[in-house]
């Protein structure tokens, strides 16, 4: 795909999103970025604080790749917009949570030939220049009395070995 159909489907997903500026729809557009494992559509979505943390990793994560070209570095596997690196059949919002100054939209991932293999990530939506945009990713806890992470915590933890 080349670059101007990549920054056109881009403002399509953004301009999607800011016209409703509704929680669920920008879940919906995260939904269907995750879906096409379309990375580029899924940054459209961020703000622009977490697009800077996301790119810091990725250009110190590349540094190491390079020092170190026989391992796999921090983030070899690219970024984690998602708690399990597998590419969902399905995504669909779930509940919205309105908090102070922010929301927080569940999407649930499954897979129709592996029922028990779904999880569900928390989006957290904070309003950036006017519009609703994730500000931080909230993966699904799958360990017992662990905390939760986010992908602002991986991003920052990536590095710490």
């Amino acid at each position: 795909m080349n670059r101007t159909a990549i920054l056109a489907g881009m403002l399509l997903v953004t301009s999607a999103v800011w016209a409703a500026d509704d929680p669920r729809t920008v879940g919906e557009a995260f939904c269907k970025a995750r879906e096409a494992n379309d990375d580029d559509a899924t940054r459209a979505l961020l703000t622009p604080s977490l697009i800077a943390e996301v790119d810091a990793a990725q250009a110190r994560s590349n540094v190491i790749a390079k020092a170190n070209p026989d391992e796999n570095p921090p983030l070899g596997d690219g970024i984690p917009y998602q708690a399990f690196p597998d590419v969902p059949k399905d995504c669909v919002v779930g509940d919205v949570t309105a908090g102070a100054g922010s929301s927080e939209v569940k999407v649930t991932y499954s897979f129709p030939d592996a029922p028990d293999a779904g999880w569900t990530d928390r989006l957290k939506l904070v309003a950036e220049n006017g519009h609703l945009m994730i500000d931080d990713i909230i993966y699904a806890n799958v360990a017992n009395g662990e905390p939760d992470l986010s992908l602002r915590q991986i991003l920052a933890e990536a590095f710490d070995y």
